[in-house]
């Protein structure tokens, strides 16, 4: 049985259906994990849209969001087609220093989120925990625009650049990262904190 009560009835010819469509649609069009009888879309408009409104009523959460959201856009211009790190892992980086006190109806939390960016150490692999680090977003749009102009050696290089002369701020230590072309000098990542702004 499923959880609308209706009786278990396996997938046939790549198909499924859904109760609200009330049709046989392509399995595809469904979640995955659990079976479901509700499509994406209809599943998305019943449970999904509460939940997130729901969510971004806490400003950190809504903070999360936004920098988890930024990164998974940026992952479209370094031609990856998904991102391997979870909101939680970018909370454990902020939270490591910051309180989410609110002064004057504007969080501290939501402040550093606005102002900052996770992009990845090398952008020809997929952003994970391994592959990340946390910069200003002026840091971020000049990564991002020597990554189209001159490719992963450039923004490699930008990256050492602005390592060694602006506040960025490691998930985790990547000295060893292959993605960093080997020069005449190396990167030194501290341990992840966040200046207050």
């Amino acid at each position: 049985m499923c959880v609308h009560g209706c009786p278990r009835v396996p997938d046939h010819g790549g198909v499924r259906f859904c109760l609200h469509c009330a049709d046989f649609i392509n399995i595809e069009n469904f979640p995955s994990g659990t079976r479901r009888y509700l499509c994406k879309q209809h599943m998305w408009k019943a449970i999904g849209q509460h939940a997130k409104a729901k969510m971004l009523t806490n400003p950190r959460k809504r903070a999360l969001n936004k920098v988890w959201g930024r990164a998974y856009d940026d992952s479209r211009k370094f031609k990856q087609l998904r991102i391997d790190l979870k909101q939680a892992e970018i909370d454990r980086l902020f939270t490591a220093n910051v309180v989410d006190e609110v002064t004057e109806n504007v969080s501290l939390y939501e402040k550093l989120a606005n102002e900052n960016a996770v992009v990845p150490v090398d952008p020809t692999k997929v952003l994970c925990k391994s592959n990340s680090a946390i910069v200003a977003c002026r840091t971020r749009k000049l990564l991002i625009k020597q990554w189209k102009l001159f490719g992963k050696d450039e923004y490699c290089r930008l990256f050492k650049k602005e390592q060694t002369y602006s506040s960025m701020h490691p998930i985790e230590d990547l000295s060893e990262s292959p993605g960093l072309p080997a020069d005449n000098y190396t990167i030194h990542l501290t341990e992840p904190h966040i200046e207050m702004l």
